[in-house]
């Protein structure tokens, strides 16, 4: 029997808030991509808290101010590494 923690489930929801955030900014978001995330957001009012609030960090984080050039300026779409690098490097750290 498999049976998630609380935290674990928590975590979870919080990693595919956060996938959905960077997933829907990229360009290369598929039709298909949207319509599951559609169905994520409405099979439950805590995706769609969860995912406010990574709305709300990602606009924050917009706002910072800039150590170098204003120009060069991060996009969603040139992150330094992928979403599941982040993921593992996130999970050797806990």
């Amino acid at each position: 029997m498999n049976l998630q923690s609380p935290q674990d489930a928590d975590d979870e929801i919080l990693n595919q808030a956060a996938h959905w955030c960077l997933r829907l900014q990229d360009e290369t978001c598929t039709p298909d991509e949207r319509q599951a995330f559609q169905q994520w957001i409405q099979s439950s009012p805590r995706h769609a808290f969860e995912y406010a609030k990574m709305l709300e960090v990602w606009e924050l984080s917009d706002q910072l101010p800039d150590e170098h050039d204003a120009s060069k300026k991060r996009k969603a779409t040139s992150l330094p590494c992928s979403f599941e690098e982040f993921q593992r490097n996130l999970a050797q750290r806990n």
